[in-house]
């Protein structure tokens, strides 16, 4: 898989340059942007890279998904582990002219490798998707912890950590016999693999979870 950055231009201006950069950014978009070629250490499916280290694809200001949160703020307890640890209701708006269909990604951002919520082949028209509801049709991934579906926040005791929930608008509906993996399921790096080279814009939104 090619290395992607997310470049979040909103969120980079409040935290420190040193901030990891996110590991999916689209490999080719509809206005030209392609990526600079792959560094020679860029040979894992995800890693860990400067936000400046490769070409990138900026949100659309247009273009958003919000949650049941304050931009930035903290999560309700309910959507994590230590509450019912059912999806968050999401409302998306502003898809862009050509969106053919939607993925949804979270996952935690000091390890962005740590995926908690992989979907895709949501319908390009939608413009909500319920507490703890999976649309019809989508491609839901096998996370890192092994799970299918939402895998909610679970922060350490004491804990608060960083999430960023994407939403990629694609310009194709992804085929899943291609994305199965030994056990059955659909593999997360191969779907995130298919999601990227279709991408050409994407919404974002971060909030905190905490721990008790």
């Amino acid at each position: 898989m090619m290395i992607l950055n997310i470049h979040r231009s909103a969120f980079t201006r409040h935290v420190a340059s040193t901030v990891v950069a996110m590991m999916i950014l689209v490999g080719c978009s509809r206005d030209g942007r392609t990526l600079a070629p792959a560094r020679p250490e860029q040979t894992e499916s995800i890693a860990i890279a400067p936000s400046d280290s490769a070409a990138s694809l900026e949100p659309s200001e247009s273009f958003t998904v919000s949650g049941p949160w304050t931009e930035g703020a903290d999560i309700d307890p309910t959507f994590t582990c230590y509450g019912r640890s059912v999806s968050p209701p999401l409302q998306i708006s502003g898809q862009p002219a050509g969106t053919v269909s939607l993925a949804v990604l979270l996952h935690d951002v000091e390890t962005p490798e740590k995926l908690l919520w992989t979907m895709a082949n949501l319908s390009g028209d939608t413009v909500a998707i319920g507490e703890g509801a999976t649309p019809p049709d989508v491609v839901v991934a096998t996370n890192s912890d092994g799970t299918i579906g939402y895998g909610a926040p679970c922060p350490a005791a004491g804990e608060r950590r960083q999430y960023l929930l994407t939403v990629f608008a694609m310009d194709k509906v992804i085929d899943p016999t291609t994305l199965v993996n030994a056990d059955g399921g659909i593999d997360a790096e191969l779907l995130l693999t298919e999601v990227e080279m279709s991408t050409f814009d994407l919404a974002e939104s971060t909030f905190y979870a905490q721990a008790p």
